[in-house]
């Protein structure tokens, strides 16, 4: 994906975001293009605002988890991705502990 590609992406999730602030896709939708453009402040400080829009949204939560461990934010990556298991397991979702696992891991170094 180029440059622009990540820029184009941004600014479509931003024209909907503007009609529709609190549409949480496109607030996603805007994270991950953030995380993409490698801008990992914008894409954290977007995702936590779709865990305000909906807190059980347990992919956010590991996402946002791996914008905190690769910002060094280490420990507040560890609350973050604690809740993300806690989710995983109440909500039966098993194949993203290994991620979660992975990811607090890399806490600890």
């Amino acid at each position: 994906m180029t440059p622009g590609d990540s820029q184009a992406r941004i600014d479509k999730s931003l024209k909907i975001l503007e009609k529709t602030p609190d549409n949480p896709l496109a607030r996603f939708g805007l994270a991950n293009a953030y995380f993409d453009a490698g801008k990992l402040e914008e894409a954290a400080a977007e995702f936590r605002r779709c865990l305000i829009l909906n807190p059980d949204w347990m992919a956010v939560a590991i996402s946002l988890g791996r914008c905190l461990v690769m910002t060094g934010r280490t420990d507040e990556a560890r609350q973050v991705l604690s809740s993300a298991r806690e989710m995983a397991i109440r909500q039966g979702h098993t194949t993203p502990l290994e991620e979660i696992a992975e990811l607090e891991s890399r806490c600890s170094s």
